[in-house]
């Protein structure tokens, strides 16, 4: 097991499969599109790793654009249909889908984390500190570096411009190696679509002080 997944990545179960727990409930409007039309569907759940909606019409794609509205606040983002169903609502035919999300916007994830979790939205002048905050507070140099780096190791996908790419991160410490030379080590959470399931995977890259940027492992 160890060595599928050092070579095909975690496969974690999808956010949907062990009932939603940590998923948040509720009705909520949004728009897919589907076919070159936008279709109005009904949110329900939202989780931090996606969203489920209920479709008067079948939708044919497994990936799709999404706009919904959480406190009032749009939002985009890209997901994965990763189970579609059908089922009866007032004597009519209708259709759930279950979708994880492949890209959105950094503060529209923090947004979706904070209701999910119902956490107030920060009044004016306060500071949200998230996950993201870790690797937007690296420079932005070492920022592309790292996102090439997941890419080449197929490991992300590429982010499409304005989108900051779906990523967990977590910065270890300022330290001086034995050769002299000053590194730190940073923890990477990613996914990527791979034959229509999100694959996640848990990367470590080491950042020197000269800007250069080593994957590890």
């Amino acid at each position: 097991m160890e060595l599928f997944e050092q070579f095909f990545g975690r496969q974690d179960q999808s956010w949907f499969e062990n009932g939603g727990i940590g998923a948040r409930q509720g009705t909520f409007q949004a728009t897919a599109l589907g076919g070159g039309r936008k279709i109005p569907v009904l949110g329900t759940v939202v989780a931090r790793e996606g969203l489920a909606f209920i479709s008067p019409s079948r939708i044919a794609e497994s990936e799709l654009q999404v706009s919904f509205t959480l406190r009032a606040r749009p939002i985009e983002a890209r997901v994965l249909v990763e189970r579609g169903e059908s089922m009866m609502a007032r004597a009519k035919p209708v259709h759930r889908y279950f979708c994880t999300f492949t890209a959105i916007a950094a503060d529209d994830w923090d947004a979706v984390i904070r209701y999910v979790d119902n956490v107030p939205e920060p009044t004016g002048g306060e500071v949200v500190a998230d996950a993201d905050d870790a690797f937007l507070t690296l420079p932005s140099a070492t920022q592309t570096a790292i996102v090439a780096k997941l890419v080449a190791a197929r490991r992300l996908a590429p982010p499409k411009p304005g989108q900051v790419p779906l990523i967990r991160v977590s910065c270890g410490p300022v330290r001086q190696l034995g050769d002299g030379r000053i590194a730190r080590d940073v923890s990477i959470r990613s996914r990527v679509n791979v034959d229509r399931q999100m694959t996640n995977f848990d990367t470590r890259v080491r950042i020197f002080s000269s800007g250069t940027v080593d994957l590890l492992d």
